[in-house]
């Protein structure tokens, strides 16, 4: 059986990895010419890649197209938020209308949501706050886990100074 691996186990390289899902292919292809010096950039136009991927490829945040035709973003981040909660998600949309909005933050748990067309500059900058969110949850549970082995220890050593 497939366990997910958590946020925790990503590795923490200079560059964040970042996947893409599009149904465009010149958009999959325009985004990797324009992020690769920057990012770790795995784009695909298929769900079902893209979900096997971000554990593959140790995948940290994923960006997503809202209006793809065999799954909508929201329903593709909504499939992703409880294998994968540490992902840092990113929706592109071109709706102006709240409702997709709302659906991407309620259900997807929506990290950021960009609005088509987008600029490459907010796109950079918004990967670049959702690298410091992953980091920061890394951070947590390290120290988290830390705290649990020392309480672990001090809980032992009281132990055995009763049992003196």
């Amino acid at each position: 059986m497939y366990v997910p691996q958590s946020t925790s186990m990503l590795e923490l390289g200079e560059k964040p990895r970042v996947l893409y899902l599009d149904d465009d292919e010149a958009n999959l292809v325009s985004f990797k010419a324009n992020f690769r010096e920057q990012f770790e950039v795995f784009t695909t136009s298929n769900p079902v890649e893209a979900y096997n991927m971000i554990a593959e490829q140790n995948i940290a945040i994923v960006i997503t197209d809202h209006n793809m035709p065999s799954m909508s973003g929201v329903e593709f981040l909504e499939s992703i938020s409880s294998d994968y909660p540490n992902v840092q998600r990113i929706l592109l949309t071109g709706f102006t209308d709240l409702v997709p909005v709302m659906e991407a933050v309620n259900k997807g748990k929506v990290f950021r949501i960009i609005s088509k067309p987008f600029n490459m500059k907010e796109i950079a900058k918004m990967v670049s706050e959702a690298w410091d969110q992953c980091r920061m949850i890394i951070e947590k549970e390290r120290l988290i886990a830390q705290l649990t082995r020392q309480n672990q220890q001090f809980e032992f050593i009281l132990r055995q100074r009763l049992l003196t």
